[in-house]
C-alpha cells in the first residue's frame, strides 16, 4: 500500500511542478560555480528549494559557455537530492539553444516518463565534482 502512495504522491509532484514551461523569467538563479575550464556554470533557484520526506527538490540552470554541443548553451532540471549520501536524481529536463535558458528549445521530457532507465540515484562527490557542489549548497540548511 505505501509503495502505491508513493507512485501517487511521485505521479502528483510532477505533474504540479510541470504544468508551467521552464523559462528564466519565472526564476531567481543564484550561481554557485563556474568548471575550473570555464566550460560550465551552475546555478540554483533558492525560493525552490523545499523538502519533502527524505528528499530536498530544487531547479538548477546549467550554462554551457564553451564546447558546446548540438546548440545546446543551457538546460534547466528539477532535480531530487538525498542531503544525507549527496546522490540525486534528474526529474525533469528541458534543453535551450541561448544561454540561461532563453532561445527556443527542442527538448523537454519528465525522465521517470520518458527515459526511466536514466530515473536512477547517482552519487556526486562535495568535493570532486561541480554538481556535488552545487548538491552541497542546496543541502545546507537541511
Amino acid at each position: 500500500m505505501r509503495k502505491f502512495f508513493n507512485k501517487i504522491f511521485l505521479i502528483t509532484y510532477i505533474l504540479l511542478t510541470t504544468v508551467n514551461s521552464a523559462s528564466s523569467a519565472k526564476f531567481k538563479w543564484t550561481k554557485v560555480i563556474v568548471s575550473k575550464n570555464g566550460s560550465t556554470e551552475l546555478f540554483y533557484d533558492k525560493d525552490t528549494v523545499f523538502k519533502v520526506g527524505g528528499n530536498v527538490y530544487f531547479w538548477q540552470l546549467t550554462n554551457n559557455l564553451a564546447n558546446v554541443k548540438e546548440n545546446i548553451f543551457s538546460t534547466i532540471s528539477h532535480i531530487m537530492v538525498n542531503c544525507n549520501t549527496y546522490e540525486a536524481r534528474n526529474i525533469t529536463y528541458t534543453d535551450f539553444k541561448r544561454p540561461m535558458s532563453r532561445g527556443a528549445s527542442d527538448m523537454e521530457m519528465i525522465i521517470p516518463e520518458s527515459q526511466p532507465d536514466y530515473f536512477d540515484w547517482v552519487y556526486y562527490s562535495e568535493k570532486e565534482t561541480i554538481q556535488g557542489l552545487v548538491l552541497k549548497e542546496v543541502c545546507k540548511n537541511y
